[in-house]
């Protein structure tokens, strides 16, 4: 899938549209800065949200200040399930005046936790744009992408079904050619990211060797691997990478 960045109204970052659930990832503009406000109890999406609502408030953001999200949820779904979650999810952000028309510019990652996930889908991280102490325009959060080439269908699985070495290491690189064609639409380099995630149950071989190779910060910064799954059936592997200046517990 191909990507073009888009400036947002508010002049602080620019987005990658892609479904109406989630953009593909979001960028800070000059002057901005993006930080994490991290939860540790790991609150329902309404409470989360209404959390995040009076955190800005209080710092006194303007609501669109809110660029991505970092969910966790009890268990994977089938498509249809995913489509009904993913419409209650835009409304919330429907209802904060978050989406431009139709466009989400929202980037969000969801999955799985294998052990000791929420009763129900729960928010974890929030990523806020705001006016950067220096220069700038440098981070970024890439969504998660799965091993899906095409539109949000079974038939566009990568590998579907195959666990086997090659069909895992296909399923590795369909995800990584995602996460550096993110990076590139946003203006960042492969070189950029200072955390990179991986989601999978799954063992694969030559792992560390495929995420270095096509995201070479990996080799300096290293990259987690989360004993959780992404948030579909039948899809095996995700990742997303990000760069942000400040983060803090709320």
């Amino acid at each position: 899938m191909s990507y073009v960045a888009v400036p947002h109204v508010s002049g602080s970052y620019r987005f990658l549209p892609a479904i109406s659930a989630y953009s593909a990832g979001v960028a800070a503009t000059s002057g901005y800065d993006i930080a994490a406000w991290r939860f540790l109890d790991s609150p329902s999406l309404v409470e989360g949200f209404e959390r995040i609502d009076r955190e800005i408030a209080r710092r006194k953001l303007a609501p669109a200040a809110l660029v991505g999200l970092e969910l966790r949820s009890p268990a994977a779904f089938d498509f249809e399930r995913f489509a009904k979650f993913n419409d209650e999810y835009r409304q919330l952000l429907a209802d904060r005046s978050l989406l431009i028309g139709e466009v989400n510019p929202i980037a969000r990652t969801n999955v799985i936790p294998l052990r000791d996930g929420p009763a129900e889908p729960a928010i974890t991280t929030a990523f806020i744009v705001q006016h950067s102490a220096g220069a700038g325009g440098i981070d970024f959060i890439v969504a998660g992408a799965g091993e899906i080439e095409g539109d949000l269908e079974p038939e566009n699985i990568v590998a579907r079904g195959d666990l086997s070495p090659a069909g895992l290491e296909a399923k590795v690189d369909c995800v990584l050619r995602q996460m550096t064609a993110r990076l590139m639409a946003l203006g960042a380099g492969t070189d950029s990211p200072t955390t990179i995630n991986v989601y999978t149950a799954h063992y694969v071989e030559h792992l560390s060797t495929m995420v270095v190779s096509h995201l070479p910060a990996a080799a300096r910064n290293g990259f987690v691997r989360w004993m959780a799954k992404p948030p579909i059936n039948e899809i095996e592997f995700e990742m997303d990478c990000r760069r942000f200046t400040t983060w803090r517990v709320i």
